[in-house]
């Protein structure tokens, strides 16, 4: 009976781990890709100014830095907030959820 009920919870879990993974490698993408189509919008402003050979390695470093700096923040977020917290906080509603201090508690309306 064990053996069978493990042929069955088994997959269940490894695809209930894999789909964590999976969310929150995309959670990780989202905040780097941020900074890399910031930098990368601001090399192409490039092409207005410079030849097309050069303007194109303009944007391609300006992307490669893009690129650093949000592995560096999105691992920034992950050791302080982390990536769950920090998408839950930038999807949060506080108009219909309550405003919320750092801690996580709810703040109260001063009654004057």
């Amino acid at each position: 009976m064990s053996t069978l009920k493990n042929i069955i919870v088994k997959p269940l879990e490894w695809h209930l781990a894999f789909l964590g993974v999976f969310v929150i490698s995309l959670f990780y993408l989202q905040i780097v890709s941020a900074p890399t189509f910031f930098m990368a919008l601001i090399g192409i402003s490039a092409f207005n100014y410079l030849e097309y050979d050069t303007a194109l390695n303009v944007v391609y470093g300006c992307s490669f830095i893009g690129l650093v700096l949000g592995v560096l923040w999105a691992e920034r977020i992950r050791r302080t907030l982390g990536i769950v917290t920090f998408t839950a906080y930038l999807l949060s509603t506080p108009e219909i959820d309550g405003w919320r201090d750092s801690a996580g508690n709810k703040i109260q309306r001063k009654v004057t």
